[in-house]
């Protein structure tokens, strides 16, 4: 690998590791501790952060790929994974792809559920035979 994938990798390492520390504090801040609302509003800041951080890194866009890596793929990756979600659908909706937008956000939503819904039965009937 060249040193600027490893600056990258670094870069996304340290963004991951701010974020996922930041997602700890807000699920455990006194008024969220042990709510799930505590999530919903994460995702939310997540969702706002990622709209304003695409918008400026846009605006002011330099041939390094750090800054989106260190704090789109990063930060915001580790603070919620929700906010990159919600950047693709927002984004094919700029460009008019509305059809594309709805089909990425059902097959998410639907088959992510699904997903894990079967994963889970299949899981807990496997370990309850060990």
């Amino acid at each position: 690998m060249t040193g600027s994938v490893w600056s990258e990798i670094a870069a996304v390492a340290s963004g991951g590791a701010l974020g996922c520390v930041a997602r700890y504090a807000m699920e455990h801040l006194p008024l969220a501790a042990g709510k799930p609302w505590a999530t919903v509003v994460t995702n939310l800041i997540g969702c706002a952060l990622i709209g304003i951080v695409s918008a400026v890194l846009a605006r002011y866009a330099t041939a390094s790929t750090l800054w989106p890596r260190l704090l789109v793929t990063g930060l915001l990756g580790g603070f919620t994974t929700f906010s990159a979600f919600a950047l693709h659908p927002a984004s094919l909706l700029r460009q008019g792809a509305w059809g594309g937008a709805l089909l990425y956000v059902g097959v998410s939503v639907i088959g992510g559920i699904a997903l894990c819904g079967i994963t889970l039965v299949i899981t807990e009937k496997i370990l309850s035979r060990i």
